[in-house]
């Protein structure tokens, strides 16, 4: 047989070129420029978000705990710092109280209130937000407490309704707030849009 009559090969080895590799990478550059960017922008709501719900826990627990033990919880607030700590007082029947544990705000959230923020959340009963300090709106009464059946009251025994606000600080989209509702205890969480609150 003739070699010449010999079968060639079908098919040339192929392989990606050099351009294509280039154009790969470049795609792949630009989805991770992409995403580190995304991340970034939402990073503070999630900051503050964190923030919101763990001083949600502690009113949570003060209202739950005050029925669980038929006892008085009043809110403490510790003086120095005062912007990103929360705790709970148990008042003893034999007088005196009961400090229990202190919680801090994760870093950065903090209590506080942009100056961006021109109205209070639905049920705050407050008709701007400015009559707040810290971000810790109580109507200036000097103890917040939680009775037995988990009514929240001030330091006359009358049902409070106040708002707190949760914020990071320089990031006015990510400013967080929930409001109780004295008579009942009950909390709802808001999510500050730029223009409004709404439901988180």
């Amino acid at each position: 047989m003739n070699s010449t009559n010999k079968p060639r090969a079908c098919c040339a080895e192929m392989g990606f070129t050099m351009v294509e590799m280039i154009v790969v990478i470049a795609i792949i550059f630009i989805l991770a420029g992409m995403a580190i960017i995304s991340i970034n922008g939402s990073l503070p709501g999630q900051q503050s978000a964190a923030g919101l719900n763990a001083a949600v826990a502690v009113f949570r627990n003060g209202r739950d705990t005050a029925i669980a033990e038929r006892r008085y919880f009043q809110l403490n607030i510790p003086a120095v710092p005062a912007n990103n700590q929360i705790g709970l007082l148990r008042l003893n029947v034999t007088g005196g109280n009961t400090q229990l544990a202190v919680v801090t705000l994760p870093a950065p959230a903090q209590f506080g209130l942009d100056a961006s923020v021109t109205v209070a959340p639905p049920e705050s009963g407050l008709a701007t937000p400015s009559t707040c300090s810290n971000g810790l709106c109580f109507g200036g009464t000097p103890t917040q407490t939680w009775q037995p059946d988990g009514t929240f009251v001030d330091a006359s025994g009358q049902p409070l309704t106040a708002v707190v606000y949760v914020m990071v600080p320089g990031n006015p989209s990510a400013q967080r707030a929930f409001t109780i509702l004295g008579s009942t205890g009950r909390i709802r969480t808001y999510r500050w849009t730029g223009s409004q609150w709404i439901l988180q």
